[in-house]
């Protein structure tokens, strides 16, 4: 009786969804049709849209309105602290940049060497950020403005019509009185509007002029870096050996004590600069341990069988590495968090992330290779220390032939003899360092050969491509191994936490989901080194000149860059779209903290995933250049197309929405339709999957 009645309800409901379709696809030609109408004759007026004064009997109540909405405008247009704040910080800023403009035009006649005119560009980049940050903060409040100021219009203009009414009408001169200082407040508050806009269209026009300025001096840098004299074999300077060591003393320590007080002074005023900051970042800090606490206690609540090296890693981060692993993602988001940073904050970060990665890293090293790891550290700070202090070229180079002379004997010492007797068949930090050591070792001496010989140039870059592999390298196998660690963990508790699952599926995902962050990071790693031996940005100019490049194919004009914008947008989607469905397909929520009823995350799975499709595809269509209005037509005849030609599938993807939504039928119900009994497996936008009891698996459309 029971299983009749629901019958007779699902039949009832299909039908009256087939029958509004049949109304929409009917009317929905006709629809877009007068919409384009509409819409091309608002196009000319915006104030088309009203035209209709205030009925007389309405006018008291619609002004005390008003005068609330007016009150409303005026606090959102108001002076914005943001803005005030900007206005009264950029002046001095703009002073700083005008005397470090007179510093760069010293600097860049004072010979520097590559790795100081990098320093510079990097500084001078930095320069920049708050100049951006600030143009944004202004353009979300001219936007702003703006559209109150659309409204504006509209309200002034309806009260200009309910005032020359009012006039025809011969209401009492009160009334005629309230309406008009109404609208005069409307014209008011709107020429205020304008005139603050207009500030700070001036303001945005000199913020603007101080970026061109910062662009002006790194294009200077830029230049300088790529002339004659900063070729790799360029002889710079004399051999070593005709070196005149006498006037450098003077020259080093003076030099010595102008960039330690320039750099301590930056880097304190930024902490007096970014203090409260550090409130927000340890909120967030202490979000993230919470996380991977959670993430950890996973693996108490649910055994862990897997016996694969790579997973038994994985699991020791967030077990036995918990708090070097806590403080290496900390630091790493405290280097995206603060902006702006010094020199000196961001070089002290680096150095924290190589302190903590040791102890992360120790246990998947054998006990020969753990102190290169303390030499990196060593090389790091040596290599880091001649940004601030050294700046006579003659003692610069006894310090680069030191540095590379003590880099060359810790490669040999340490990955000579391993390199010979090694057989390497795994995936691991002791392999990829001896793989790359006899290339460091040629390069050491390389630094160590053309310094002496007077091209600082080339000994220059050798001796950097050495000391900043290894510091990127650890780092960034740091993050492959806690990445790994933290998604190994996300799918041991979400795959428990499914009740029953396929143990060879869970292996496999986690084992993949390991090599997939490894490859990401490795092409991080070498997205890194190209910049460090500044080859990225003239990639990234031949790509981008590539991609925009300009084909013509009859009336359409299209590029590489906008056909591969297509594919990676909808590419996208769908791989959001499969997350989205593997986290909920099982009809449980794997974050146990989110309690919903049976059938609710499917319901919520089918929205996300096919507004997340159908966003996807319009961005897509967009990037390619294609204006989607042009497609109110077409979509009026294909749904009169849809209307009359695939009613089946229409109602099939009703019926499943229906499924979905009011939950008359939950996945694992034992149902009967017409002659089939058994188990519901999967309910489906177009059909559901019924597992009969004698084994079978049958698809069966919604509408049925």
């Amino acid at each position: 009786m029971k299983e009749k009645k629901m019958e007779k309800r699902l039949q009832e409901m299909l039908n009256r969804s087939r029958r509004l379709l049949s109304i929409i696809t009917i009317l929905l030609p006709l629809n877009l049709i007068v919409g384009q109408s509409a819409v091309g004759e608002q196009s000319g007026d915006t104030l088309m849209i009203v035209t209709q004064p205030i009925p007389i009997e309405n006018v008291i109540q619609k002004v005390s309105d008003a005068n609330d909405d007016i009150k409303i405008i005026r606090r959102k247009t108001g002076q914005n602290q943001g803005v005030k704040k900007i206005d009264s910080l950029f002046p001095t800023y703009a002073k700083f940049l005008s005397s470090q403009e007179k510093v760069a035009e010293k600097f860049i006649k004072s010979n520097p060497n590559r790795q100081k005119i990098n320093n510079q560009i990097r500084i001078w980049e930095g320069y920049k950020n708050p100049l951006s940050t600030w143009e944004v903060s202004i353009d979300e409040y001219e936007e702003r403005n703006v559209s109150l100021l659309e409204g504006i219009k509209i309200d002034q203009h309806i009260w200009e019509l309910t005032y020359k009414n009012a006039l025809q009408e011969n209401v009492p001169r009160e009334l005629r009185s309230n309406v008009k200082k109404t609208r005069d407040e409307y014209e008011r508050i709107g020429r205020e509007i304008r005139v603050r806009n207009n500030k700070l269209l001036i303001l945005e026009s000199r913020i603007n002029k101080e970026k061109r300025l910062i662009n002006g001096v790194v294009e200077q840098l830029n230049t300088l870096k790529a002339s004659e004299i900063y070729d790799l074999f360029y002889l710079r300077h004399e051999a070593i050996w005709n070196a005149d060591f006498s006037s450098s003393e003077k020259e080093a320590s003076k030099g010595f004590a102008d960039s330690f007080t320039v750099n301590v002074d930056a880097f304190f005023k930024y902490l007096g600069e970014v203090n409260k900051g550090f409130f927000w970042f340890f909120i967030l800090i202490g979000g993230i341990v919470m996380f991977l606490k959670w993430l950890s206690k996973g693996y108490d609540k649910y055994e862990f069988k897997e016996e694969k090296k790579s997973l038994v890693d994985a699991k020791s981060i967030l077990t036995t590495q918990f708090r070097a692993s806590a403080v290496f993602i900390s630091l790493l988001f405290a280097w995206y968090f603060f902006d702006n940073q010094p020199m000196v904050f961001t070089d002290l970060l680096i150095l924290g992330l190589l302190v903590s990665a040791v102890p992360i890293v120790k246990p998947h090293v054998s006990k020969n290779f753990v102190a290169l790891l303390f030499f990196v550290i060593v090389i790091y700070v040596l290599d880091t220390a001649k940004t601030y202090i050294w700046f006579s070229s003659s003692f610069y180079r006894i310090f680069l032939m030191s540095e590379a002379f003590l880099v060359f004997i810790i490669l040999f010492k340490y990955t000579f003899k391993p390199l010979k007797e090694s057989k390497f068949n795994d995936f691991q930090f002791k392999s990829l360092l001896i793989k790359l050591s006899p290339v460091f070792q040629l390069l050491a001496l390389i630094s160590i050969v053309s310094n002496m010989l007077g091209y600082t140039n080339l000994a220059d870059l050798t001796l950097k491509v050495c000391t900043q592999t290894g510091v990127y390298a650890l780092i960034f196998y740091v993050i492959a191994l806690v990445s790994g660690g933290i998604s190994t963990a996300i799918l041991h508790r979400h795959y428990y936490s499914r009740g029953k699952f396929s143990y060879q599926r869970k292996v496999f995902m986690e084992v993949k989901s390991i090599y997939g962050i490894r490859w990401i990071v490795l092409i991080l790693w070498i997205l890194v080194m190209l910049d460090i031996v500044d080859l990225l940005q003239p990639l990234q100019v031949y790509f981008t000149d590539f991609l925009t490049d300009p084909y013509s194919f009859g009336n359409i004009t299209i590029t590489i860059g906008d056909i591969l914008q297509f594919v990676l947008i909808l590419g996208g989607a769908f791989i959001i779209t499969s997350i989205v469905s593997f986290f909920f397909d099982s009809g449980k929520i794997g974050f146990t903290l989110v309690k919903l009823p049976k059938g609710i995350p499917a319901a919520i799975s089918l929205v996300i995933r096919y507004f997340i499709i159908a966003t996807g595809i319009v961005f897509a269509l967009s990037s390619l250049g294609i204006d989607l209005s042009k497609f109110n037509l077409m979509a009026g005849a294909l749904g009169l197309g849809i209307g009359f030609g695939l009613q089946n599938i229409i109602s099939n993807f009703v019926s499943g929405l229906i499924l979905v939504f009011e939950r008359p039928i939950l996945v694992g119900d034992t149902i009967e339709v017409n002659s089939l009994l058994g188990t519901v497996n999967r309910i489906g936008v177009r059909s559901s999957n019924i597992s009969t009891f004698d084994g079978a698996e049958v698809v069966v459309p919604n509408s049925n």
